[in-house]
């Protein structure tokens, strides 16, 4: 790699800092909607980075719909409807305990797909993810005998991107994907040895060997709940 290189590629690393933590200070309303953000200058004297550093954070950043630049105007936050959610970057900053209402909102959202996903991998599971899903299940066991949050929280992140990955469904699967970030957050938060439910994985699980959609649905739903 080249000098022009590396200076490009520290110019992104450095943008994407930037946009992380202006996203974070938006999602938490330290800049409010409707609010204009420091200009390039003082966010330049604040980070200690260079405006094209800044100008590439905010172009990340209007590319997720949190804020819209204007020349003489400056950068303002727009309203939370212009916001993606469904980008990886936005759900990665979400800090899931300063936001309870994002928690249930995550549940009503996965009570709507999972258990589809989980009905449609029972028909659909190629033999290598019936496999993968053995191992994964396998690895929960031996976590729940002697268990670590952070060792059940990859496992079980794994576990349901399994589930969406097997649906068979080109718009159903990119979700295992998308909620990677946000689900270890949620499982960071609610796994805790006394609640790591590894009968009703089991039953799911069960259910996609089985071939059976409707009791697939059934054990996702009992997981959800």
């Amino acid at each position: 790699m080249n000098h022009d290189q590396q200076r490009r590629a520290a110019n992104r690393n450095l943008s994407y800092k930037l946009a992380e933590s202006l996203g974070q200070d938006i999602l938490t309303g330290k800049y409010e909607q409707g609010s204009i953000l420091p200009g390039e200058i003082e966010l330049c004297d604040m980070y200690k980075i260079s405006r094209t550093a800044v100008r590439e954070a905010i172009k990340m950043l209007a590319a997720k719909g949190m804020v819209l630049p204007r020349p003489r105007i400056g950068t303002r936050v727009l309203p939370k409807e212009s916001w993606n959610y469904l980008d990886q970057d936005l759900l990665m900053w979400i800090e899931l305990d300063k936001h309870p209402e994002m928690i249930d909102e995550f549940k009503f959202i996965r009570r709507i797909l999972e258990p589809q996903a989980a009905a449609m991998s029972a028909l659909n599971a190629k033999k290598e993810e019936r496999a993968q899903l053995k191992q994964v299940m396998k690895q929960l066991h031996e976590i729940n005998n002697d268990f670590n949050q952070h060792s059940w929280t990859e496992a079980d992140t794994q576990f349901y991107q399994l589930i969406y990955f097997s649906s068979g469904n080109h718009f159903l699967s990119p979700f295992g994907n998308l909620f990677k970030a946000i689900f270890k957050n949620y499982f960071m938060m609610v796994n805790r040895d006394s609640i790591a439910s590894v009968d009703a994985h089991q039953h799911l699980v069960d259910a996609i060997l089985a071939r059976d959609p409707e009791m697939a649905k059934q054990a996702s739903l009992e997981l959800l709940n």
